[in-house]
């Protein structure tokens, strides 16, 4: 557990973290003026930390990005992201991130907060290898995985604490209800809903990287996708990127009866729309990151 520089114990405050997902900076043609227009809303909302989870920015060139987001004064935290590792290696990017590790936790105001990083190929040998370079462009089955190593120390983590436990994960948790303890997603929920089970501990986990807003409970737990700052990717055959004409982002607000509202916020599709491009069970996307308590 790093908790360094953070209060512990119980808050009878509320408070706020900014939360956005997704970027793209490198990728997204307007993805800075999409940040600046969260630095701004991070400005009017004064929260007391701020978060992005994961899909940020290429580390090799992102220097604009990074003096925009480090404006802001206070703690601010990073979930890796598969893409972030697009053009760089891991280690680069937690170089270029100031992050302690890939996978981490903290303390804030009497909550526990888990970052986890499911950047590793598990090749079919048993064998895991860090994302670095693009070299995940593989077969979906061996992409995603936590690994060994940092399940046990998640496990260990768990154990120590008892506040309220966020966790952050850039690939989605919590929606399959087929996943297996062998599969890269069940193999993760399947030591929170333990550690639940054994007290209670985890309230909820977000995550990123499928550009939608989505929701879950089981176990338990909350499980919250969160909605692209930028787009929906339609795949080449519809044009790539999707754009949302507003950036999408969220502030939460932590409460002393354990809750967390989400912030909600709606954005419209750029032209042409993925209806109007053809895309396939269109309706089924969204471009909102809808109000929710926890």
């Amino acid at each position: 557990m790093d908790d360094a520089d953070h209060t512990e114990g119980t808050s009878a405050a509320s408070w706020r973290m900014g939360l956005i997902a997704d970027l793209h900076h490198g990728l997204a043609p307007d993805a800075l003026q999409r940040l600046d227009s969260f630095m701004m809303a991070v400005d009017s909302q004064e929260p007391d930390c701020i978060l992005q989870l994961g899909d940020f920015n290429y580390g090799v060139q992102a220097k604009e990005c990074m003096d925009l987001w480090s404006q802001f004064a206070g703690p601010q935290y990073h979930v890796l992201g598969n893409h972030d590792m697009d053009k760089a290696t891991k280690a680069e990017m937690i170089d270029h991130w100031e992050m302690p590790s890939s996978y981490y936790s903290f303390d804030h105001k009497g909550w526990h907060f888990v970052i986890l990083d499911r950047n590793h190929l598990r090749l079919d040998e048993g064998k895991y290898v860090d994302y670095a370079k693009a070299n995940f462009y593989v077969d979906g089955h061996l992409r995603g995985y936590a690994g060994p190593e940092q399940l046990e120390w998640l496990r260990a983590d768990l154990a120590e604490t008892q506040l309220p436990t966020v966790v952050f994960s850039h690939q989605g948790l919590g929606m399959d209800p087929n996943a297996t303890t062998e599969s890269a997603a069940g193999a993760i929920e399947s030591v929170l809903a333990t550690a639940n089970a054994e007290g209670q501990k985890v309230k909820a986990c977000l995550c990123g990287h499928h550009h939608i807003d989505r929701y879950n409970f089981n176990s338990g737990i909350h499980y919250l996708w969160i909605n692209s700052a930028s787009y929906y990717w339609v795949g080449q055959q519809y044009g790539r990127m999707a754009p949302y004409t507003t950036p999408l982002f969220t502030f939460l607000t932590f409460r002393p009866d354990q809750t967390i509202e989400v912030a909600g916020r709606e954005s419209t599709w750029a032209a042409p729309t993925p209806q109007q491009r053809g895309v396939p069970d269109w309706e089924k996307l969204n471009t909102i990151i809808k109000a929710r308590t926890l």
